[in-house]
């Protein structure tokens, strides 16, 4: 799974009633809530070890990267030597045999800029400034740094992907500054690249390919390859223009075509199903406002295509079983089978505070 934090986390400060991870399952409707672990974020699974890789921050808000079993047993941190222990880390994706993470690690040196004065903040998952990627051995063994972007505010990386064979990576490549007086740029701007994945001694990125949607900097994040590697999902404002409104798509990878699949509410992090036929998101569709609390989100799921829109969760449904009548923003997911996935819940609108849940449905 990847990095858990939307735009609405960034926009809110009011509301912001921290709600206690619930400890037993909770049935409602098609779906099953359970409380996988509390506290961490970005829960991600790999099915070749049956092992979860996610992030924690420390007494300090800095970020750090744990290994546990499918249960969320048996914790191990993992970092490398070579990265400063006060600088943001982030795991994104698992290659596919379990031995390798990709990472998101904060730059470490401090460089003076003009209208802008970095703080550790700038770098925190999701925000995504100041940061490269990285290839991590699963013990921490050794590392490599697979890209080097510029020093500034106006690049960064955040949500990334792996196609299911390992051979393809993606991600969300900052260009452009966050504007909070523009509503398409609130977030800053991004581009989606892909590139093939070269493991071996000297593992690197190579054949680097970018898509910018509509050919407008726009606010949006990548987030799933299908299974046969020919489109990846996304969310942006290219045609809205608008951060509060943001529908998904399916972008074309050979043509650079892309395809609407939602319009209600804002939808974010469209995932596919491991067999590809469905595709999980999180929107604000018919999730109740609940008082002097910001909009939350739910969990839906529709077919590839975009039809057979349904609702999976119900977290955002005053008294309801899954519902703690308060905000919920359901984030990123990590699919362990075609009917089961891992999500981050967020019970804060501004930064990362929240936990990680086990869904299965029907």
């Amino acid at each position: 799974m990847k990095t858990f934090i939307t735009i609405f986390t960034i926009i809110f400060i009011a509301g912001c009633t921290k709600g206690a991870a619930p400890v037993d399952e909770v049935i409602s409707g098609p779906s099953s809530i359970t409380t996988w672990k509390d506290n961490v974020h970005g829960a991600i699974y790999n099915k070749a070890t049956n092992s979860v890789a996610y992030s924690r921050a420390d007494a300090n808000g800095i970020f750090k990267i744990y290994i546990s079993d499918a249960e969320g047993n048996n914790e191990k941190p993992v970092t490398y030597s070579g990265w400063p222990a006060y600088r943001q880390q982030w795991v994104e994706e698992w290659d596919p045999t379990g031995q390798y993470l990709f990472c998101y690690v904060e730059k470490k040196d401090y460089v003076n800029e003009s209208g802008h004065t970095r703080s550790k903040d700038d770098a925190i998952p999701g925000y995504g400034g100041y940061t490269d990627i990285w290839l991590l051995k699963r013990d921490g063994s050794i590392a490599w740094q697979l890209t080097d972007l510029p020093n500034n505010y106006d690049n960064g990386i955040i949500h990334g992907a792996i196609s299911q064979d390992g051979k393809l990576f993606a991600w969300t490549q900052r260009v452009k500054a966050p504007n909070v007086l523009d509503a398409n740029m609130f977030v800053g701007a991004y581009d989606f690249k892909v590139a093939d994945i070269t493991y071996g001694s000297n593992p690197s990125l190579s054949n680097i390919r970018t898509y910018r949607p509509g050919n407008v900097l726009a606010g949006g994040e990548l987030e799933s390859f299908s299974p046969d590697k020919t489109n990846l999902l996304f969310y942006s404002t290219f045609e809205t223009k608008n951060i509060f409104a943001t529908p998904v798509y399916k972008l074309d990878l050979q043509t650079g075509a892309t395809t609407k699949l939602t319009t209600e509410s804002f939808a974010q992090a469209p995932t596919y199903t491991p067999d590809g036929q469905h595709i999980v998101y999180m929107t604000g569709k018919d999730a109740e406002q609940f008082p002097f609390q910001v909009q939350g989100s739910d969990w839906w799921i529709m077919d590839k295509d975009g039809n057979n829109k349904r609702r999976l969760t119900f977290m955002n449904v005053k008294d309801n079983p899954q519902s703690q009548n308060k905000y919920k923003l359901a984030g990123c997911v990590s699919f362990i089978d075609n009917n089961t996935f891992l999500g981050g819940v967020q019970t804060q609108p501004l930064g990362l505070v929240g936990y990680t849940v086990k869904v299965k449905f029907k």
